[in-house]
């Protein structure tokens, strides 16, 4: 079973992976970007980890994410996560922009009384405003968790950002 689940992840990552790159192959994939350059993001993330949040688009469909934080909810212990998240579509919300639809593998180092390692394929949503730096998101990822006596690992929670 346990095979059979991480197969089924891996290829939902892969081919999230590639569906990204024909997009981008496809047609550009065009960004709302708040002021100066907009690429660069610091702010709060609340939720099951809670913690500081650095995030920073490298393209118009690639992001890169790291959060440093703690379990509050259960295992009350220290993380530090990264990510990479491929844009799959810009959610058209009328005059105000677009929202990004994102997924990507991300990967939580758990400090604890015990160390363990979750890998879990993260879907993210944000919207930034066009007038104010700021950006606000939501984020829910489901994995495997290696080194601990569970193996189902997941993720999620709200956040908001200072965009520069």
């Amino acid at each position: 079973m346990k095979k059979l689940l991480l197969v089924l992840v891996v290829l939902m990552l892969v081919s999230g992976a590639l569906t990204a790159q024909s997009v981008k192959e496809d047609k550009e994939i065009k960004t709302l970007q708040a002021p100066p350059d907009g690429r660069a993001k610091l702010g709060l993330l609340l939720g099951y980890p809670s913690g500081v949040t650095f995030g920073y688009r490298f393209s118009n469909w690639f992001e890169g994410n790291i959060t440093a934080g703690y379990n509050f909810i259960f295992t009350k212990s220290a993380l530090i996560s990264a990510n990479g998240l491929f844009t799959l579509v810009n959610i058209p919300i009328g005059d105000a922009g677009v929202m990004p639809l994102s997924l990507g593998p991300q990967v939580n180092f758990i400090f604890g009384n015990t160390f363990y390692i979750d890998i879990v394929a993260d879907l993210r949503l944000e919207y930034t405003f066009a007038n104010i730096p700021l950006n606000l998101f939501g984020e829910f990822g489901f994995g495997f968790r290696f080194f601990h006596n569970d193996w189902i690992a997941w993720n999620g929670g709200l956040g908001v950002r200072y965009v520069f």
